[in-house]
């Protein structure tokens, strides 16, 4: 089961490069939306890493703590950076 887990996080790691990718080449950011951008994902993907081990060492309390801890504020910050610095370079002028 552990060997799923860790296979599932290297699938979505890479679809988060692959997509970080792709983003670069649509829209020009500043640096410091690429800084928050991934480093919400590094938090979100740490904080699912977190909640799998622990649960898998049987230990919940500690999974939901990982959950809350890295992941929400991971998903806060790439939610405001693409608010705020990402989407409006999407608009079409």
């Amino acid at each position: 089961m552990e060997g799923v887990q860790w296979f599932l996080l290297g699938v979505l790691t890479t679809l988060c490069v692959f997509g970080f990718a792709y983003l670069s080449i649509l829209i020009k950011a500043p640096w410091y939306a690429w800084v928050v951008l991934i480093g919400g994902a590094v938090a979100v993907l740490f904080g699912i890493a977190w909640a799998g081990s622990s649960y898998l060492e049987g230990v919940p309390a500690s999974s939901a703590m990982g959950l809350m801890v890295f992941c929400g504020p991971g998903i806060v910050a790439m939610t405001l950076a693409w608010r705020f610095w990402v989407a409006p370079g999407l608009r079409a002028d």
